[in-house]
């Protein structure tokens, strides 16, 4: 089973969401998640992990955690996000093997883009496009960088803060293979509409149906 063609919706499960979120996550992936990540950094809470394990392996979706590989092992979870530049992807695949997701977030600087590529990254994510509460931690992106890194750039690349059903076209119109999302869809009354929503939204920008399964993504420049 082949998870690493990454692309899509990207679903980024909040711990301080609680058992709602959970229960928003199932619904999410019914309609059509194609990758989960546990923002791991804002609670200690193994025990989502382990659910969101069980949850994720039955939709067939891979799960990454952010910036905690011990975890992601104890798990057994597809791979990692990082918000910095360790571990390597190497160091990543030595503790959970050669087909681990290993995914970095960006800024401004595209020099992250490119120091990604190098070190054999699977994905890189641009946070934050647009102003938002859930990843105030990030600077603002304009799309005008995310363009440029799609013309430089082979490896997959997704965006995420502050995308709703609104403006997602903008941002997929840079030509990136995905959004990721929090709010959007896990404070919503309808996750699972609301996933569809953007599933709908993606498909409109790409020629192909999206989908989490399949072969390797491309790495190189």
């Amino acid at each position: 089973m082949g998870m690493k063609q990454l692309r899509g919706l990207y679903l980024v499960f909040d711990p301080l969401l609680g058992e709602a979120g959970l229960t928003a996550t199932r619904d999410a992936l019914n309609g059509g998640v194609d990758i989960v990540q546990l923002l791991y950094s804002r609670a200690k809470t193994p025990g989502y992990a382990r659910i969101l394990r069980e949850i994720t392996r039955t939709h067939n979706v891979p799960l990454l955690v952010n910036n905690d590989l011990a975890l992601a092992r104890e798990v057994g979870a597809e791979g990692v996000h990082i918000d910095g530049t360790r571990p390597l992807p190497s160091e990543v695949r030595a503790n959970l093997g050669s087909d681990a997701i290993v995914g970095y977030t960006c800024g401004n600087e595209l020099e992250k883009v490119r120091w990604a590529v190098k070190t054999g990254a699977d994905y890189v994510s641009f946070c934050s496009i647009f102003p938002s509460g859930s990843a105030g931690e990030c600077e603002l992106v304009p799309l005008e960088t995310v363009e440029r890194a799609r013309k430089e750039t082979k490896i997959p690349i997704f965006a995420s803060g502050g995308i709703n059903h609104e403006n997602a076209g903008r941002v997929l119109s840079t030509g990136i293979d995905g959004i990721a999302v929090i709010s959007a869809i896990l404070k919503v009354s309808d996750p699972e509409s609301s996933a569809r929503r953007f599933k709908q939204i993606l498909e409109v920008y790409r020629k192909t149906p999206i989908s989490a399964s399949g072969s390797a993504s491309p790495r190189s420049l």
